[in-house]
């Protein structure tokens, strides 16, 4: 992971859990890293509790089932930071709806956020990747 110190990492879904967990240590190795989220207080956190970790967190509240959200936050990261050489896509929803009781909306918001917001993000990424002849760039998706 040294070779990536200074480098950019976008973690989605960086508010709790894998994703806030995945920002943290990535940011103790020195990365600079653009938390996604809907909820953006909770991201802010993150950076005051790792006031020594040599990486640089960049908070951005997005809803990645926006495709509009996404597409600003990635023109946000190319214009400020020069693009994405890393993305962890941790946002996802799981909820208990069954297909024998679940309601329409519900399943739409989850293949929104699980699979659209997901494949979103993985183009833009790979995109940026490309466009700036990266080639040892990566994603990682966290499966709920």
């Amino acid at each position: 992971m040294e070779r990536y110190a200074g480098r950019v990492a976008l973690v989605t879904g960086a508010n709790s859990g894998i994703g806030a967990a995945t920002a943290r240590a990535l940011l103790r190795r020195g990365l600079e890293v653009v938390g996604l989220d809907k909820r953006i207080d909770r991201v802010q956190q993150i950076s005051k509790k790792l006031k020594d970790a040599p990486g640089m967190l960049y908070p951005l509240q997005c809803d990645v089932s926006c495709e509009e959200n996404v597409l600003r936050a990635f023109k946000w990261i190319k214009e400020n930071l020069g693009g994405v050489d890393v993305l962890t896509n941790s946002a996802g929803i799981c909820r208990e709806n069954l297909s024998t009781n679940g309601q329409t909306a519900e399943w739409r918001h989850t293949l929104d956020v699980n699979v659209l917001g997901l494949s979103v993000c993985t183009r833009e990424a790979v995109q940026s990747m490309l466009d700036r002849g990266v080639d040892d760039g990566f994603v990682i998706h966290i499966c709920r």
